[in-house]
């Protein structure tokens, strides 16, 4: 994954346990199964839409650990619009010993999951190749627990994303495929859990490294910056051989503050006319000749609406994010269903009004009848279900309200809300 030229990495937990040295060496080099090309296990029926959210930009974090920006840090992970499907905790910050993390785990992950986002951790590769540990199955094993103990479980998430740039060679690739495969055991298709494992690189699939652990993978990210979708059913025939098509997302980036690396993917996004012809536009359906794709993904999702050279660090509404995957749904014939209705009542203060619905959708109380009516109002359905609006004028006899709740933005049929004395 691309990291800003400003961070360098650091990982939030340190000092893993090393193990014990033992005689043998395990063979971890045997070919995944033959039909693991045709599996689609963990595959969705509909199109993924995945973002890569950096954690030294999120609002509990002090901007000035990370940059010399003047702007605060002003985005909240519960911010990601319901749209996203997985997002990975991608962290290459100072952000150890910040509140990010006791947040992640008691608002952030329950929040996004009421709403169905899924939430993974990015681990570099070296973490597995150049782990302390020696050539064996059972320190691959004990480190591969380790690591969901350490970055999975205390937090609640739904998996790992292993980010694969370097090439490991020797022993170092033997390590990272025994862990890889280790790993894949506890997480992934293999598990037989509901856990989510990803291979996430800027590499072609015809690497050692790939054809040993392609089996044990969820989803293949392949970090298409700047590149296209001129070589892009080439580059997939490469990985063709191991998944099938609905484990294979494609992603591009926004502009990185400070970044000087122009990749040029949202170039002309934020125009109507021109978004069609963005790189991001065209990722979003694209889709390989085999069959449809796994989805698509998009890096700094916190810097939707970002031009190159602006540094700033402001708010966004994810508009092009929750757009792109409006048009990956069209591109693949899918046609969003509505929510149900939501349930509502009116307070005796006849201006509130109160309710359930699903976890993050945005409710919408329309007022009409004779007389001087509320103005229109909305609130978002929080994790446990519930919502609640207060309107600017109490409701009269015979006046009603049509409330309905809008998710990934298809509107439920209304359910009216009458003052009874």
């Amino acid at each position: 994954m691309k990291r800003t030229t400003a961070l360098a990495l650091s990982a939030l937990l340190t000092g893993l346990a090393a193990f014990a040295a033992q005689p043998a060496v395990a063979d971890t080099t045997a070919a995944p199964a033959a039909s693991s090309a045709s599996s689609t296990a963990q595959c969705e029926s509909t199109p993924q839409t995945m973002a890569y959210y950096r954690t030294w930009r999120d609002v509990t974090v002090p901007q000035s650990a990370n940059s010399n920006l003047p702007d605060p840090n002003v985005t909240r992970m519960t911010d990601l619009p319901s749209e996203i499907d997985v997002a990975m905790v991608f962290d290459a910050g100072a952000t150890a010993g910040t509140d990010y993390w006791p947040t992640l785990r008691d608002t952030y992950v329950p929040t996004l999951h009421a709403r169905g986002t899924k939430v993974v951790y990015t681990l570099w590769i070296d973490r597995l190749a150049k782990a302390d540990i020696p050539l064996t199955d059972a320190a691959y094993a004990a480190y591969a627990q380790e690591l969901v103990d350490t970055y999975v479980t205390p937090y609640g998430l739904d998996g790992i994303d292993i980010d694969v740039e370097s090439y490991p060679q020797g022993d170092e690739l033997t390590r990272a495929i025994g862990v890889f495969r280790a790993l894949g055991e506890l997480i992934g298709p293999k598990s037989g859990t509901d856990r989510i494992f990803i291979y996430d690189t800027n590499q072609d699939g015809d690497t050692a490294l790939f054809e040993a652990v392609s089996d044990t993978v969820s989803y293949v990210l392949l970090q298409a910056y700047g590149r296209g979708t001129g070589g892009m059913q080439a580059t997939w025939e490469t990985f063709a051989d191991d998944i099938a098509p609905c484990r294979f997302l494609p992603g591009f980036s926004f502009y990185e503050e400070q970044d000087r690396t122009h990749w040029g993917d949202a170039e002309g996004i934020y125009d109507p006319a021109t978004a069609p012809s963005s790189t991001a536009y065209q990722y979003a359906i694209w889709q390989p000749e085999e069959g449809a794709k796994g989805g698509f993904f998009a890096y700094a999702v916190d810097r939707d609406g970002k031009v190159f050279g602006d540094n700033s660090i402001t708010k966004t509404d994810f508009t092009w994010m929750t757009s792109l995957s409006a048009v990956q749904d069209e591109a693949a014939g899918v046609t969003p269903q509505p929510p149900a209705a939501p349930t509502a009542a009116l307070d005796r203060d006849r201006i509130t009004i109160r309710g359930t619905g699903v976890a993050g959708a945005e409710v919408t109380a329309l007022t009409s009848g004779p007389g001087r009516t509320a103005s229109p109002a909305t609130a978002s359905v929080a994790a446990d279900g519930t919502w609640a609006l207060v309107l600017d004028r109490k409701l009269t006899r015979p006046q009603s309200v049509a409330v309905t709740q809008s998710v990934k933005g298809t509107a439920s049929d209304p359910v009216t809300v009458l003052f009874r004395r």
